[in-house]
Formats: structure tokens, C-alpha cells, sequence
């Protein structure tokens, strides 16, 4: 491993030696067990276990689910990474915590595949780029999607395997790009894929082929009900998934960048049908045809596509979520806004579509084009929304829909911006209340919207002086990202990473980005102030993938609990190098927020760097289910779990007294200790700083 990592990885360690801060700390903590990994695959262990998902159901069942490499010479191309890896499939393990302990790896169940496709090829593809020589493409699994509504489980993702499906009389329809910038490498289209479990994960359907690979198929989101109703929702892009730029805090080709006539397509079924044929909810394909500038598509038999025969649009619709409320299907995306040149930020849009008659949107009078409920004359992007299916008792808030937004900069600062539906889900339900004509497609008649600012959830966090009113631009200054938040009863709970100055944070390692929370209280319709969680003590530190969970139903529930993790990495210029992952840090609130306990993390004595953190509480918040990612230092990657129980948290000794002179004005250790609880700590880890700083210069 780096020793640069395991430098500051016991500095953090130093760092977390007490509480963040003693006023505000709860008198238990959390004690994990020792990690397991659960994509061991012995004795061909290809460490590809990624994007590692964990869903705990009422009866007690744990369930992990994640990507994984079955044979080592079916090769693929990752154009996202950039490089030449096994193909992967979908894995899915389970373990009942009623009947074993589940920090046990022998108590997992075997994996089962859901996917079955990495050994198997839909179409031929110079993915090597070494011109005109084809061959197979393997059905690469992307990250699965998981959702679950009782003993329901599903599974939804993108794959490269996609053969010809009903209906279908000339073979498989599916295409391929060949992307210029990447040594001119062929990479056949994704399409969509869902399998399900009613029996709490004991068993589980053939997987589903949704779309056909004609359009590039990304970020699928899928949610199934107690009653067996479910809805899958993912975009497709004509002209193949673009690479991006990466000017956020990603790398790029994540389905955020589309070409225009990227529509959000759905899928829906019931207990008792089958998945519908997959249709557009967005309406962004019309007449028109790609023309200009764009990289060569392939068809499955390997010949040039005329521009005549791929689709185009005025705009592209990109990362949507997707849920189910009550008898509504609530969708919301981003979208280009179709201005010609004149405003090329986007809008988020958002629909609530009868699940009776959701193949149809145009039947919810005035939202076929659905609802701008952002700014009009800003960048809205990464929306989000937090439902429950009975409103609050008090207040009758129903739903939480948030998301980032800003001038229209790649990647730059933003705020984070909350609507509130009360009593029901449609545009008429939200406040701040948008305008009623606010389903356009007319970029005039958008802009001239009338809708009442979303409230401001972010402006000025660090100064205390946040106000919901603020315009994005009263500190043009400062970025706000990762928004996370639950929803339970009148209690609504926004978090997100928060810096005082986008430039600074991006481009230096002068400022940083910490976690920060807002709890809206519906029995008094009122915003708290924000508060610092994570509260890093130094620069040397960012936050990143935080994750905010509630605690579910269920036996001894309780609803004033929730679990808060973040990931750190180190903070660099990222024009220069790129961040490490180092850890994930874990806390918690029995109290709605009002005190935390101790930020604890598992031990981790390779240093390996964590990343992408899954929790899963029990309801009464008592044992915490936790999976994430680690990298290795010969380049895998682990899929992980541990177990945390809770514990007394250890009351911290006071420190002895140091004699300073009363001429210098000074004061002894001791009472500099009160005004700063977090010195010691400092301490420690200024000297694990010192340790790598010297290290790092030789």
C-alpha cells in the first residue's frame, strides 16, 4: 500500500480520538465488527467487486448486491476508466440476521448471478480499436439498482449483452459508437435489465430485457412496492453515451452529458403482469434526424448508420429518479432547455403519473412537457426527492424535492434548493408554489415562468446568516453538492457538502468541503439553522459521498434516529492530481439531530482507501448494517460489510494542567482544552502530518 495513505490515515485516526465536539455528543457510540468481504470469489478472485449495494427487509434479511468478474479472458473496454478489464456480472448474496450473525462471511449464502451475461456476446465490436478487426463484446454489467417494498426485491441495470427481443424480426437492433478520443474504439450500446424477488431474496426471475440497445441505455432507477407494483425508469441517448468533460466531482460519462433526443424512457408492472414494453415519459424525439458533428454508430452487423436513421432533438433528459407514492408515479430529471445557444444550462422537470395509466403522461392534464419547478434562468441539475406515502400529521408534508442549482458553469458553484409537496404530489401540492403553467416546452414561455424561488437551503452555511430567500448569487462564492435527506412524518432532513469558495476548493488546498445538515421541523413550519457534522479539523481532508439514512419500520421503530457516513478524501488541486480515497466515518443521532454521538470508523490497518458507503440501520437504530468499496494496492476492488453494535462511548479524561507564565497572557493546556475540545486530537494528528510531510518530500 501507499504510504503516503497509511500517513494520513492514522493521522485521521489521530484526528476522530474524540468527539467532534464534547456539548453536542451523545452517551453511546457505535463498535463495528472486524470487515468481511463478500465478492470472494476463491480461487479465481478477480477483485472487481464494485458498486456494492445492501438493503435490509422486515423479516430480517440482509441482502448485498454487486458487480463481479467471472471469467478473466472475456476482456471488455471501460471508456469511463479507460481501461481493459473482465467483464462483470450481477451478484447477489443474502443472510438472515434473525437466525446468524452476519459479520460472519460463512453465514452469507452463496452468490447467485442475476445477470448472466459476461460470458456471452449480442455483437462483435472493434473494441480494441485496431481497425477493422471485430470481435466479441461481453455483456459488461454497469452498477445494479435496488429496491425493496416488504419481501420484494429488485434489481435494475445496463448491460452490454443485448440480443434481439420480442418483436424484433431482423435480429438484434442494437448499435455501436466508436469513440474518436479513445483510440477510436467500438462500444456497443447498453440496454436495460431488471430482476426480481418475492420471497425476500430466497429466489429470484430471469432477468428482464427492457430496451434493445438501438439507444444507449444509463442510469436506471427502479422502486417496487409492498403490493408487487413496480416501475423501472432509465434515459437513452441515440448518439451512444457521451464521455463528458468532468468539470464536477466526477470523471465524466456518467449519463449527466447526453446528445439531444435523449429521452427518460419507463417500464411498469403489478403482481400479477409482467414488465410493459418500455415507452418515453419525455417527449424530446421528434421528426428530426442526427446531423453534424458527432462520432461514428454502428449497427450489430458492423455497417455505418446514415445520419437519416438516429434519432435527434431539440434536448436531452438526464438522470432521473423515480418512486412511487400512494396510486402516483413521481419522476423528475434535468433537461437541456432547447434555447438555441441562448441558455445552455438546464431545467429540472418533474411529473406525477397515474400508475393505472402511466404508458400515457398526456393524460395529467398540462404535464406532457413536464413541470419546470427550478429557476428557469439557471443551471438546475441532480434532482432528488424524498416521499413517504402518508403526510405528516401536522404539517402535511408529503414529499421533499431538492437539487443543485446556479449560474450555468460546468461543475461550478451552486446552491442547494428545496421544494415541500404537502398533502399530495402534483405541482399544486409544493411550496414554495410554481407558476401553473409550468409545463412548457417553450423556452420563451419558460423563462417568463412565474413560479416562487425554491427555498434556499445552503446560502451562506458557514456564516450562520443562511436564508432561504437568498438568491444562488448572494454568495457566488461558496458550492454546495452531495445533497442527501429522509423524510419521516412533519421531520424533514436535508444534508450536504459545503465549501466557502468553489475556486479555492477545486483549484488549491486551502479550504475544504465538511457535511452539513438542515432538519425542517413541519409542527412549526421551520428550517433549522445548518449544522457542521463531519467538522474536519484540518485541510487535508475533503468530504466526500455522504450518506444521510432514516430508520425503517418495523419492531421497536424508532422515528428520531437516523445515520449519518461520509467518505473523506484527500484534498489536492484537482487540476494537478487526483484525490485519494482514505476512509468512511460514521456517526449517529438518536435525538433528531440534536446531539450525535462520538465519529467512529472501522479499522482499517492496511489503509486501504474506502469509498461509497451503503448503510442499513434496524429500526429501533440500534445495530447498524454497513457495506462499502476498498480499493487494494495491486488495483482490485473489494466489496465489504461490517456489523456495529451499540456501545457506552468512553467519557474522555481530563487532561493534567500546564504550567504557562501569566506575564505572556497565556493559559495552561487544560483550559485551552475548553475553549477547543478538538486540540488534543489536532495535536496527534499534526504529528502523523509531520510524519508524512517528511516522508513525502524525500
Amino acid at each position: 500500500m501507499k504510504l503516503q495513505k497509511k500517513a494520513l490515515l492514522l493521522a485521521m485516526t489521530a484526528t476522530f480520538a474524540i468527539p467532534m465536539a464534547q456539548a453536542e455528543t451523545a452517551p453511546t457510540q457505535l463498535q463495528f465488527s472486524d470487515p468481511i468481504r463478500v465478492n470472494d470469489r476463491a480461487p479465481a478472485d478477480f477483485g472487481q467487486g464494485n458498486k456494492v449495494k445492501l438493503d435490509l427487509l422486515g423479516n430480517g434479511m440482509l441482502i448485498s448486491t454487486f458487480g463481479e468478474a467471472v471469467d478473466g479472458t472475456k476482456l471488455v473496454y471501460d471508456p469511463k476508466d479507460q481501461v481493459e478489464r473482465p467483464a462483470s456480472d450481477i451478484f447477489v448474496r443474502t443472510c438472515n440476521t434473525i437466525t446468524a450473525d452476519c459479520s460472519v462471511e460463512s453465514n452469507w449464502s452463496n452468490p447467485v448471478n442475476l445477470s448472466n451475461t459476461a460470458t456471452r456476446s449480442s455483437m462483435n465490436a472493434d473494441w480494441q480499436g485496431i481497425n477493422g478487426e471485430p470481435s466479441a463484446f461481453w455483456g459488461d454489467s454497469d452498477k445494479p439498482n435496488v429496491s425493496t417494498g416488504g419481501t420484494n426485491v429488485m434489481v435494475s441495470w445496463t448491460d452490454k449483452f443485448c440480443p434481439a427481443m420480442d418483436g424484433d424480426t431482423d435480429g438484434t437492433n442494437q448499435r455501436a459508437v466508436t469513440y474518436l478520443t479513445r483510440e477510436n474504439r467500438e462500444i456497443p450500446f447498453s440496454c436495460t435489465y431488471v430482476s426480481q424477488s418475492s420471497d425476500g431474496g430466497m429466489t429470484w426471475s430471469v432477468a428482464k430485457q427492457l430496451s434493445d440497445g438501438s439507444r444507449d441505455a444509463k442510469q436506471d432507477v427502479n422502486k417496487v412496492a409492498l403490493d408487487g407494483k413496480a416501475v423501472v425508469t432509465w434515459q437513452e441517448d441515440p448518439l451512444g453515451l457521451s464521455l463528458g468533460e468532468g468539470d464536477g466531482p466526477g470523471d465524466g460519462a456518467s449519463g449527466a452529458t447526453a446528445s439531444h433526443g435523449t429521452d427518460i424512457w419507463i417500464s411498469t408492472k403489478t403482481a400479477a403482469t409482467d414488465f410493459s414494453a418500455g415507452v418515453r415519459i419525455t417527449d424530446n424525439y421528434g421528426t428530426q434526424s442526427a446531423s453534424g458533428q458527432h462520432d461514428p454508430i454502428k449497427d450489430a452487423t458492423g455497417n455505418l448508420v446514415d445520419d437519416a436513421n438516429i434519432e435527434s432533438g431539440q434536448v436531452a433528459a438526464t438522470r432521473a429518479n423515480t418512486n412511487l407514492v400512494g396510486p402516483n408515479i413521481v419522476v423528475a430529471y434535468e433537461e437541456s432547455k432547447g434555447s438555441e445557444g441562448l441558455d445552455d444550462g438546464k431545467y429540472v422537470r418533474y411529473h406525477a403519473i397515474p400508475f393505472a395509466n402511466p404508458l400515457n403522461p398526456t393524460t395529467v392534464t398540462g404535464q406532457a412537457a413536464g413541470c419546470i419547478i427550478s429557476n428557469p434562468t439557471e443551471n438546475a441539475r441532480r434532482v432528488r426527492f424524498i416521499p413517504q406515502a402518508i403526510p405528516g400529521t401536522e404539517s402535511g408534508v408529503q414529499m421533499g424535492i431538492f437539487w443543485k442549482e446556479g449560474e450555468n458553469t460546468n461543475g461550478g458553484p451552486s446552491d442547494i434548493m428545496v421544494r415541500l409537496a404537502k398533502n399530495g404530489v402534483q405541482p399544486a401540492n409544493m411550496t414554495p408554489a410554481v407558476d401553473p403553467n409550468c409545463a412548457t416546452s417553450d423556452f420563451a414561455t419558460a423563462q417568463a415562468l412565474t413560479s416562487v424561488r425554491a427555498s434556499n437551503l445552503s446560502s451562506n452555511t458557514k456564516a450562520g446568516t443562511n436564508n432561504l430567500t437568498d438568491a444562488t448569487d448572494t454568495n457566488p462564492y461558496e458550492n454546495a453538492l452531495a445533497h442527501r435527506g429522509a423524510i419521516v412524518g412533519d421531520d424533514v432532513y436535508v444534508g450536504y457538502s459545503y465549501t466557502t469558495d468553489w475556486a479555492l476548493a477545486t483549484y488549491t488546498d486551502q479550504v475544504i468541503y465538511d457535511f452539513w445538515l438542515r432538519h425542517y421541523d413541519g409542527t412549526t413550519d421551520t428550517w433549522s439553522a445548518a449544522k457542521n457534522l463531519s467538522n474536519l479539523p484540518t485541510n487535508e481532508f475533503d468530504v466526500r459521498e455522504p450518506r444521510f439514512v432514516k430508520t425503517p419500520a418495523g419492531d421497536g421503530y424508532n422515528p428520531n434516529a437516523f445515520i449519518v457516513a461520509w467518505g473523506l478524501q484527500t484534498n489536492v488541486p484537482t487540476h494537478i492530481e487526483s484525490p485519494e480515497d482514505v476512509d468512511i466515518m460514521y456517526t449517529r443521532s438518536f435525538d433528531k439531530g440534536q446531539t450525535f454521538e462520538p465519529v467512529v470508523s472501522i479499522t482499517n490497518p492496511e489503509g486501504v482507501g474506502r469509498f461509497e458507503s451503503q448503510l442499513r440501520p434496524t429500526p429501533d437504530g440500534l445495530t447498524l448494517y454497513a457495506a462499502w468499496n476498498e480499493s487494494t494496492i495491486d488495483g482490485k476492488t473489494k466489496a465489504m460489510i461490517a456489523v456495529a453494535e451499540t456501545i457506552d462511548a468512553p467519557v474522555p479524561e481530563p487532561l493534567p494542567a500546564v504550567a504557562t507564565s501569566s506575564s505572556s497572557g497565556g493559559c495552561s493546556l487544560n483550559q485551552q482544552a475548553k475553549f477547543d475540545p478538538l486540540l488534543p486530537a489536532l495535536l496527534l494528528a499534526a504529528l502523523g502530518f509531520l510524519g508524512f510531510r517528511r516522508f513525502s518530500k524525500k
